[in-house]
């Protein structure tokens, strides 16, 4: 195993040292990394304007002025965030170590870290101390932040969840943007969000008799659909003909995913389907016409919200001739999560 690999667990969590002015040469280094982090900046950072100097010349003052605990109160809140806007090194550098954190039931914890050459790997795991959590695989759901004391590239995934103890496991991996040595520095991870068992569904759907469907089905435009909302250039979907929203569902292949009507209409299997809840569970997924061969088709796709915008409807527009339909089956590929939760976690640690 690399050198480089620790056991964060084995160190003090949230040790400090003694409370202490500031020496000279202490001083004098933080001021070059202050300066260095400014220069390092792209050239829009460069334009100050004279709001951002006096932001700067009142930070740079504090940094020299200040004892050891009033720079450690950068760590959280307000200070720290002005600072490690201005001075990103200069703020890790402050940032107290926290390898563990806990809210809302859920405690997250650095495992270990590796540091190698211009990369950096970091395990992370998130404990539900309730033994609640659903089983599955764990997203967080793109609410990370990672702050790093220099210019990096980041990504976190997930990695394993272990049932037993209900326990989903995260890996970060870090890499420096210039491809120089990666900073023995301190390195801070935010989280708010994660989706909980998350589960995957492929397979046909039962119930849809493709070669009894009637030819011309009723169709609506999205002036008659109520509170009609789509992401997509609306100027792609004026005109379209769409199925309206049924009272029953005709499938439920998945929980919190119900197809709720389908028909054939100028000259394309129409396919609308809702996904419940979206913001909250980041249900998706998509309908297929697959032949006897294995061989599939897609068509077009049109997603929109309603009123509340809160579940999600996709029509699917399959161009396919109408006799040829009975030749055809439907199948499904969803992504549902069973549950949801918000908090507040954030751990600092070093790359040694």
């Amino acid at each position: 195993m690399n050198d480089t690999l620790y056991r964060l667990l084995d160190h003090d969590a949230g040790e400090l040292p003694q409370a202490a002015p500031l020496n000279e040469t202490e001083v004098t280094e933080i001021m070059k990394r202050f300066k260095e982090d400014n220069k390092t900046n792209s050239a829009k950072r460069r334009r100050i304007s004279v709001r951002r100097k006096l932001i700067v010349s009142a930070a740079a003052a504090v940094i020299a002025a200040a004892s050891l605990p009033a720079m450690t109160a950068f760590g959280s809140g307000t200070a720290y965030y002005l600072l490690y806007n201005i001075a990103p090194s200069v703020a890790q550098t402050f940032k107290p170590v926290q390898q563990t954190c806990e809210d809302n039931g859920f405690e997250m914890t650095v495992i270990s870290a590796e540091r190698k050459g211009s990369e950096a790997s970091v395990y992370l795991a998130m404990h539900d101390t309730t033994g609640s959590s659903p089983d599955g695989e764990y997203d967080l759901y793109d609410s990370y932040r990672i702050n790093v004391p220099k210019d990096m590239t980041g990504h976190c995934s997930f990695s394993d969840y272990d049932a037993d103890t209900h326990t989903a496991y995260f890996v970060v991996h870090l890499e420096t943007m210039d491809g120089s040595e990666m900073p023995e520095d301190k390195v801070t991870f935010f989280v708010t969000e994660m989706l909980m068992g998350k589960k995957n569904y492929n397979e046909e759907l039962d119930g849809i008799d493709l070669g009894s469907m009637a030819r011309d089905a009723d169709t609506v435009s999205i002036d008659e659909i109520d509170g009609f909302e789509t992401y997509q250039d609306i100027s792609e979907v004026q005109g379209l003909g769409f199925l309206p929203d049924s009272d029953t569902p005709i499938s439920t292949p998945a929980e919190g995913v119900s197809v709720r009507n389908i028909g054939y209409a100028d000259g394309a299997l129409h396919i609308l389907t809702k996904y419940d809840n979206t913001r909250e569970t980041d249900n998706h997924g998509f309908i297929s016409l697959v032949d006897k061969n294995g061989k599939e088709i897609y068509g077009d796709v049109c997603s929109y919200y309603k009123g509340d915008h809160k579940d999600c409807y996709v029509e699917q527009i399959i161009p396919v001739e109408y006799e040829r339909l009975a030749e055809y089956t439907l199948h499904g590929d969803f992504t549902i999560s069973q549950a949801h939760i918000t908090g507040d976690w954030q751990v600092t640690f070093p790359l040694e």
